[in-house]
């Protein structure tokens, strides 16, 4: 029995043992990976939606016209890598204002380090940031474009009724209930005629 206990004991904690050392050895995915996986799911969401609303839905979150983004869409790049390049491109306005002061500038820019076939860890290291902020933005352009999928699929929200409106309408009800299960009044009963008092019976003679 003992034995038998043991035997599980070691069972179970040999793949925990094993999956921790794992674990330590294998690096977590870094953040051009992340970019990447998070471009390619942006892309697969957008497919097939209305592209104005995409157009600016982008434009709002990193404050450009929307012209831009149609002008980056008309060239052939997906919505992934649309928002990529305005993230970095607004990264880069934070970190050298004084050489790129708008949006315009960093954009073009970006897209010169592009064309040469340089990935998105090595621009934002020319650049002299890091991709962490970018994947967060490229994130919330994801999250934006599936609500509003969402919401077209569905035909939009429809306007929940107002509490108080909807407790009137409660109340009525149970008024209406209560009117048509109310229960006729009984007649009332007839008083009983008081019975008449017996006569006294004749007392009896006394036998002689």
């Amino acid at each position: 029995m003992m034995l038998r206990i043991w035997v599980l004991i070691v069972g179970f904690m040999v793949p925990c043992f094993a999956g921790s050392v794992w674990a330590q050895f294998v690096p977590p995915a870094s953040d051009e990976v992340m970019l990447r996986l998070t471009q390619q799911e942006l892309d697969e969401d957008a497919a097939g939606r209305v592209p104005k609303a995409h157009a600016e839905s982008l434009a709002k979150q990193f404050n450009v016209p929307v012209k831009t983004v149609e002008e980056l869409r008309a060239s052939k790049q997906g919505w992934g890598e649309i928002a990529i390049r305005l993230s970095i491109a607004r990264e880069l306005t934070k970190t050298d204002p004084k050489s790129y002061p708008s949006m315009t500038e960093a954009i073009q820019r970006v897209g010169e380090l592009r064309a040469q076939g340089t990935g998105w860890g090595e621009i934002a290291k020319q650049l002299g940031f890091t991709l962490g902020p970018v994947v967060s933005d490229v994130r919330r352009a994801r999250e934006q474009i599936r609500a509003e999928a969402k919401k077209s699929a569905t035909g939009g929200v429809v306007a929940p009724q107002p509490v108080g409106e909807r407790s009137a309408g409660k109340q009525d009800t149970k008024v209406e209930r209560g009117q048509r299960t109310e229960r006729a009044e009984r007649p009332a009963r007839p008083e009983r005629p008081e019975r008449p008092q017996r006569p006294e019976r004749p007392e009896r003679a006394g036998r002689q």
